[in-house]
């Protein structure tokens, strides 16, 4: 249990977007910074309070508990449960979000943190796509209400500069690369469009940390309630397992104050994250990115069943070492094959029951962070694309929306009869699927890249993912006889 006096505790982070990774890892680390110093009122002043935009129900759910929550880390060795107490509220659910503005607008709020997914940060071609509806209506409802999340984040700041009150930071825990030089961009961006000075003001007064998030999370189950319940003897409505590995490196970079973080294991302040968080979005975010598919095709049900798989686990290792790795810049105090066992370790862990369809959610989304980048690089370099190809042969493929044995997989895609419908033809046209420019922008024209996944299209259609998998294993440990295996 919580090792402070939770009445004591004030609110000073708002956080959007409350879902089981802040609560693995924000809440998580705010709850062990208090745990630390639990009589210090400088530390017991960054309560959390939670806020969603889509839905009542999160609040519904917690408030018996008094926003209490039990946090089970454990792999197959070990077990640690706690309960956290960081979170001392919840904004009840408002469609017009004039609660949540009211709230960033409280001089006790020093930090708006955020987890709104990958693809909730307005972006096309990697930049603030100010032509977007939900844009474009907040820009014609600023003085009123605006209603997305910037556009209620450039609300309460153009309150709080004209009362005189600092500014919050604005905190990113998103796996966005650059996640905070993005949210930056969004914000201004979307300020550009409503006031200039307000924009300038934003930009040279208000924080935007980069930082890398990385804890393994999944969705919690019933077999995870029914755990909690026997093992503890608690009853919670939603706990949350994760793995016990968890790690934070951020920019020291606030405008009104910060917990003290640096206070507890996990947690590296560093002057520039880009190496660090290059690392983590290609070797860990690209590896679910490129397991998930081929691990759906052939019916399997999470992340641990893969690398226990004959054909997916060695598939992976050999992309990773043959041409994701090479493509991360050298990160300091850092092997980047030696954090790649680490990895893979992780994703083996038996006890997170991550599961594949949460991996595969919102590819239209994920592809082009964690595999798209990764493939332009390998292509500027020189170096094959073979593997990544297939990655995008495989995710096409699961479009399609059957599994190898003809069981239908279910939409789970916020674009998917977009993508259904572009799977089914490009069996016959890849070059379709290689055409969604808001996926693969102008690799997608590349001819290297296109001759590769079509050959991978034709293949998976003719002989299926494992049957793919395999060549491509083969191909890369025996390179001169490459092209002979592929003919075979």
């Amino acid at each position: 249990m919580p090792a402070f006096d939770r009445s004591q505790v004030t609110p000073g982070i708002l956080h959007i977007g409350v879902g089981n990774f802040h609560k693995a890892h924000q809440a998580y680390y705010i709850d062990e910074v208090m745990n630390a110093d639990p009589t210090n009122p400088e530390v017991l002043k960054w309560g959390i309070v939670g806020a969603s935009l889509f839905s009542a129900k999160k609040r519904a759910e917690l408030e018996p508990q008094g926003w209490l929550q039990t946090l089970v880390a454990r792999d197959d060795l070990t077990t640690k449960a706690q309960v956290l107490g960081s979170m001392i509220d919840f904004l009840p659910y408002d469609d017009e979000r004039q609660v949540l503005t009211d709230a960033l607008i409280d001089p006790e709020i020093k930090i708006c943190s955020l987890t709104v997914t990958e693809g909730g940060y307005f972006l096309k071609d990697g930049k603030f796509d100010a032509l977007d509806s939900q844009i474009q209506y907040d820009v014609e409802h600023f003085d009123i209400q605006p209603r997305s999340t910037f556009g209620v984040i450039t609300k309460a700041l153009k309150e709080r500069r004209e009362q005189g009150t600092k500014p919050f930071t604005v905190m990113c825990c998103d796996n966005v690369p650059h996640n905070g030089d993005v949210t930056r961009s969004v914000v201004v961006g979307f300020a550009n469009l409503v006031d200039t000075d307000l924009a300038k003001w934003i930009d040279e007064n208000v924080a935007f940390p980069n930082s890398m998030v990385d804890r393994i999370t999944p969705g919690t189950t019933q077999e995870m309630k029914d755990f909690v319940k026997d093992a503890y003897g608690v009853d919670d409505i939603m706990p949350i397992f994760c793995e016990p590995f968890t790690e934070w490196v951020l920019e020291d970079k606030f405008c009104n104050g910060r917990p003290p973080l640096e206070k507890v294991d996990g947690v590296t302040f560093v002057d520039d994250v880009g190496p660090y968080e290059n690392m983590k979005i290609r070797i860990l975010n690209g590896g679910h990115a490129s397991l998930c598919y081929p691990s759906a095709l052939l019916g399997l049900d999470y992340v641990h069943d893969a690398m226990k798989h004959p054909v997916i686990a060695p598939f992976l290792d050999t992309l990773e070492k043959t041409e994701i790795i090479p493509t991360v810049p050298p990160v300091k105090d850092r092997d980047l094959q030696e954090y790649w066992g680490i990895i893979g370790k992780r994703f083996a862990n038996p006890t997170i029951m991550d599961t594949i369809p949460r991996n595969c959610y919102d590819g239209a989304s994920r592809q082009p962070k964690f595999i798209v980048p990764v493939v332009a690089d390998n292509l500027k370099m020189g170096n094959s694309v073979s593997g990544l190809a297939l990655v995008s042969a495989m995710w096409c493929r699961y479009c399609q929306g059957k599994r190898e044995d003809g069981s239908s997989i279910e939409p789970n895609d916020p674009q998917w009869d977009r993508l259904h419908a572009l799977a089914k033809k490009s069996v016959k046209d890849p070059a379709l699927w290689l055409g969604m420019e808001d996926v693969y922008g102008k690799t997608g024209k590349d001819p290297m890249f296109l001759e590769s996944f079509s050959s991978w299209v034709h293949h998976i259609d003719k002989q299926g993912v494992s049957s793919a998998m395999q060549h491509y294993i083969q191909t890369q440990s025996h390179p001169k006889g490459a092209q002979e295996l592929v003919e075979s």
